[in-house]
């Protein structure tokens, strides 16, 4: 299982079938030709979209010191799944820490280590790899929050 994270323009969808009546909100797929984008990352190419695995999102929240600003019952950005919640300049400033943050303690380039992109399951001792996926992530989420608090009229990330 994992979370369909997007983060862009907030839009409301609904639906009044005879069969079923919902109405959320939530944030469409989008690409941005200056996106950054990553080698073995083709999923997310320069989408607005990620889509990772529950333990690998929390395992990346925890090294990050991230998981309360995500997952915080009251503030956190991903605290109910489905859920859409507006993005503020403070979530960037955390995410542009954190990211600065890493950047001090990990010399590595940001991407996927060439032995994972060849042989997907592969498995690579801790500590031998010689990309960082952390900074894939986090280059991901300083970009498209930037992105949505200068091009949206309601910046939101939304977890379905």
């Amino acid at each position: 299982m994992s979370y369909d994270i997007y983060i862009g323009e907030a839009v409301l969808e609904s639906s009044a079938d005879k069969e079923e009546f919902f109405c959320r909100w939530a944030v469409k797929g989008h690409s941005e030709k200056q996106a950054p984008s990553f080698k073995g990352d083709e999923l997310t190419g320069k989408g607005n979209s990620r889509h990772p695995g529950y333990i690998q999102w929390g395992d990346f929240c925890r090294r990050n010191n991230l998981y309360e600003f995500f997952f915080d019952e009251d503030d956190g950005l991903m605290r109910e799944h489905p859920g859409c919640f507006p993005l503020k300049q403070e979530h960037l400033e955390v995410l542009e820490a954190a990211l600065k943050e890493l950047e001090k303690k990990d010399s590595r380039p940001a991407g996927l280590d060439e032995r994972y992109i060849k042989d997907y399951i592969a498995q690579i001792p801790e500590g031998e790899e010689t990309h960082s996926y952390d900074k894939v992530r986090l280059i991901w989420l300083v970009y498209w929050v930037n992105w949505a608090l200068e091009n949206c009229k309601h910046p939101a990330i939304a977890n379905h």
